[in-house]
């Protein structure tokens, strides 16, 4: 007679299931039979840190369906393409992720949703007219002059293009009560956050006006204080203060595109992906920054990298965090100190008369891996063979309609 495997002592399966270290085998493990599935917790709490996925491109205007509802996920680790039901993202534009969470625009519409769960949060509408924080009564009535920016003014056309460029996550909301949503909006909209619940966005760092005053480039959040940072200042909150310190900063390179990482480091890095004269980048070629004293005044000082840890960026939609080494042990590079990035690429020019992407024109993305630091040596030099590794040439193509790639770490919470 076979062994039932089904009716295994709770207990058992229970010591089972803490054994496994990964989201993808647990949930396998659940779906063995309902009493497996009854016997586990549905969000366990002792899985590690899981490696990022990077969630592939979809048509966001396509009705909800068993065909169009499956969203696909790359799995650098194993090579592997993970199918996900997600009917959630369906007519919605997928601008970011934080902290395992996917963020959602469906026009001035924002939420939230976990892929792993399904569960959805929702964030404050564009619709209502946002609140001001600041430290000063001065600066507040200073944003409340060019409030007329706010996006809600604008309407919304059903466009490709997400109204957010950036969007972080302090903590799990399903875990902590007092998680802050932090979004960076483009076309030079400002800096914005909300806490779950809020009915409206609370603004904190104004547009600039008629081309002058702070021109905000990037922002994050990190060990409990928000950073956004222009050509030559950082401005550094603090939501329980309230207080905001400005601190005078010149760029380090002007020909550069810019990134700050996101997540618990030690201190506020910066990652400049070099340009060269004619403006295109330069896409092996990266510089860590960090702020610290410099002949008693702050400025970036340029490191060797970042450390024990690897550092994920998405090109095209604002993406720079990093993950820690002891994760990292199946990758084709051992150890740490290593920069992933995803970047996108034309590969089907259909208006060779149009400088630039086309609607008509189709994308793709490729990954490398690369090993800091990045010496300045040429670009036929075998440096470059041995120090930047391939991973993945060519995922296809798609429309420019399509939404953009991003990194996604897979969690319960």
């Amino acid at each position: 007679m076979e062994p039932d495997w089904s009716n295994l002592p709770k207990d058992i399966l229970e010591a089972i299931s803490k054994k496994i270290i990964s989201v993808e085998d647990y949930l396998r493990f659940r779906a063995v039979c309902i009493p497996w599935r009854s016997a586990v917790s549905p969000a366990p709490r002792h899985l590690p840190p899981q490696f990022p996925l990077l969630m592939l491109p979809y048509d966001p205007h396509l009705n909800e369906g068993n065909d169009t509802s499956i969203r696909f996920f790359y799995d650098i680790s194993n090579s592997q393409i993970r199918p996900i039901y997600l009917p959630e993202t369906c007519g919605k534009q997928c601008c970011g992720s934080s902290q395992g969470w996917l963020a959602l625009e469906n026009g001035p519409e924002i939420s939230l949703l976990n892929p792993i769960t399904r569960v959805q949060m929702q964030l404050p509408s564009l619709k209502v007219f946002p609140t001001v924080w600041s430290a000063s009564s001065a600066e507040s009535g200073d944003i409340q002059s060019r409030l007329d920016i706010w996006p809600s003014r604008y309407g919304y056309n059903g466009g490709t293009d997400p109204i957010i460029q950036r969007i972080i996550l302090t903590s799990s909301p399903t875990l902590d009560p007092d998680c802050v949503v932090m979004v960076l909006f483009k076309s030079n909209w400002g800096l914005a956050f909300c806490r779950i619940g809020d009915e409206s966005w609370t603004l904190f760092e104004a547009p600039a006006e008629n081309g002058t005053g702070f021109r905000l480039i990037n922002a994050t959040y990190n060990n409990g204080l928000f950073y956004c940072f222009s050509f030559d200042e950082v401005k550094v909150y603090d939501l329980k203060g309230p207080m905001c310190e400005v601190l005078k900063i010149i760029i380090p390179l002007e020909q550069a595109d810019y990134h700050l990482i996101e997540g618990e480091v030690e201190e506020l890095m910066l990652v400049a992906q070099h340009r060269a004269a004619h403006g295109l980048s330069r896409r092996d070629e990266f510089s860590i920054y960090k702020i610290g004293m410099d002949e008693d005044r702050f400025d970036w000082i340029e490191t060797r990298g970042i450390g024990e840890r690897m550092c994920f960026i998405c090109e095209g939609i604002e993406q720079c965090f990093t993950f820690p080494v002891d994760n990292l042990k199946m990758l084709p590079v051992v150890g740490g100190n290593l920069l992933c990035y995803c970047h996108p690429l034309i590969v089907e020019k259909n208006r060779e008369d149009f400088w630039g992407w086309h609607p008509e024109d189709k994308f793709g993305y490729d990954i490398k891996m690369v090993k800091l630091p990045i010496e300045r040596v040429p670009y036929f030099s075998n440096y470059w063979k041995e120090n930047v590794i391939e991973l993945v040439k060519d995922f296809g193509s798609y429309p420019t309609a399509y939404t953009r790639a991003l990194w996604i770490t897979p969690s319960f919470y």
